[in-house]
């Protein structure tokens, strides 16, 4: 029988990312309701940092914590991302861009999109609809997204986000947390208590602790020791959806160049990813075991990355457990970070899902007497948001063209889950994407990059005077090109921000 009154004390198991920006966003919301935070993690376990790009929701959080974004940056080596550019996946030699933010605003109610479709169908050399996104002007012209003074259309929306270094960021949450009165403690699980019901007592470390909350939060990575260790929750598995399974990663120099976004290039079983930081460039090959060797894919990565046999450090090689928690909240304890579940850093979402899952928690919050139906009500949340997500990863598979390797033929004869197909058929037919964790400029930049048209446009798009719609269309480019000439080069900006203090 669970007692009445207030969650007063939380225990986060685990640190990195997941756990200590579970640790700063819930004390910063709840430290008003005498709840009480602490962090148990073991000393002998690192971050993984595979992914170390990020998507603009990490913007919000950034100022919902009311940190300094410059120094944010410097800490976490950041330099700033405007989008992703897939090159090498539709066929060998073609890219294409995956920018953040609007793609050349609203006409007549509608999404710039539909007037760029019906010009294209007319041959009307507009370009393409990628064109149209600042960012990927930007990001092409290797521009930063900002003034000196800070401002631009850009920072305002929040429509950009950070590459950063995994290591530093939770060093650098870790110091904010611990300053602002979150208890920590470096101790190893070595047993967790649970009860009749299901729910979790105590966790009991090596170091002799008894560690009891309210609420428990699993942030023990693939481990999982509190969601599925103790409460033996089953582990839904995607490995026949998205085929990558293993990861191989490897530090490169900084890259003198210091470009405003993460590069993603499809190779033999997988595919490359090269993310620029202050201090190197962040390199590594997602790719599936069964379509490739761990010695081979470290060899290709070797040549993609054009390092001439020379390495300053030892690759990582790092196993990925592909798929989803089947509850991500069971009894009073709630999976976070990869205890929560994973899917291959394509679209850049680790980050995110921790992010959205602490949004979530805070949203349907319990107090002693955990109501089925917040957890029934989170789990479903989590489902979609993990599905919607996996589903964006695939459909970049299924456009692929290439049929130059058996990983690259294997990927496009996934058969399509429902959700996805239902997305695919309904903007193969007018364009329309009914909007997701991902907006449907999104999906438009995909399956346009993809080379997939709608077989035809939204009657408002034809009835609209394309001449003067046209006009609209070639302001919007003038006033980005404008944007672009104002702005300094990534590099200076990034420069500027790391200048050692007077």
């Amino acid at each position: 029988m669970r007692s009445d009154g207030n969650i007063q004390r939380i225990l986060i198991v685990g640190g990195g990312t997941a756990g200590w920006m579970a640790a700063n966003y819930l004390n910063r919301f709840l430290r008003r309701t005498s709840c009480k935070i602490c962090l148990l993690e073991s000393p002998n376990i690192g971050t993984v940092g595979v992914g170390e790009a990020t998507i603009p929701a990490i913007v919000r959080f950034i100022r919902n914590m009311e940190f300094d974004e410059a120094e944010f940056m410097r800490r976490c080596h950041a330099t700033y991302k405007l989008g992703i550019k897939f090159v090498d996946w539709v066929r060998q030699g073609h890219s294409y861009w995956h920018p953040f933010g609007v793609c050349g605003g609203i006409i007549d109610g509608q999404d710039l999109f539909h007037f760029w479709l019906k010009s294209a169908r007319k041959n009307l050399g507009d370009g393409t609809y990628s064109s149209y996104s600042l960012q990927a002007l930007l990001a092409d012209a290797a521009r930063a997204p900002r003034s000196l003074e800070g401002s631009s259309q850009i920072i305002e929306s929040g429509a950009y986000a950070y590459h950063l270094d995994a290591d530093a960021l939770a060093k650098y949450l870790r110091e904010k947390a611990v300053g602002a009165g979150v208890e920590h403690i470096e101790d190893d699980v070595c047993d967790t208590l649970v009860d009749n019901d299901g729910f979790i007592e105590s966790v009991n470390t090596s170091g002799g602790r008894e560690l009891s909350a309210d609420l428990y939060l699993d942030c023990t990575g693939f481990k999982a020791q509190l969601i599925e260790r103790a409460l033996g929750d089953e582990y839904v598995d995607w490995s026949d959806l998205l085929l990558c399974d293993r990861a191989v990663v490897l530090p490169l120099p900084q890259d003198p160049q210091m470009l405003p976004y993460t590069r993603a290039t499809a190779l033999r079983a997988g595919w490359a990813w090269q993310i620029p930081l202050t201090h190197r460039t962040g390199c590594g090959y997602a790719y599936s075991s069964s379509h490739i060797d761990d010695d081979a894919a470290v060899t290709e990565l070797l040549e993609h990355s054009n390092l001439g046999g020379f390495l300053a450090e030892e690759p990582r090689r790092l196993e990925m457990r592909v798929g989803r928690r089947k509850n991500f909240w069971k009894g009073n304890c709630i999976a976070l970070g990869l205890a929560s579940g994973f899917i291959e850093p394509l679209e850049s979402t680790a980050i995110f899902f921790i992010q959205y899952a602490i949004e979530m928690l805070m949203d349907y919050f319990p107090d002693k007497m955990f109501p089925e139906h917040l957890a029934t009500k989170y789990n479903r949340r989590m489902v979609d948001a993990f599905e919607q997500v996996r589903d964006f990863v695939l459909l970049h598979y299924k456009l692929s063209q290439r049929e130059d390797t058996d990983f690259w033929r294997d990927s496009r004869g996934i058969a399509e889950p429902d959700s996805l197909r239902a997305v695919s058929e309904l903007y193969a037919d007018c364009g329309i994407v009914e909007s997701t964790i991902f907006p449907q400029t999104s999906y438009y930049h995909i399956f346009i990059g993809g080379e997939k048209l709608p077989r035809r446009t939204l009657p408002l798009a034809d009835s609209s005077d394309l001449s003067e719609v046209r006009k609209i269309m070639s302001s919007i480019k003038a006033k980005n090109r404008e944007v672009v000439k104002s702005l300094p080069s990534h590099r200076a900006i990034i420069e500027w921000l790391n200048r050692p203090a007077l």
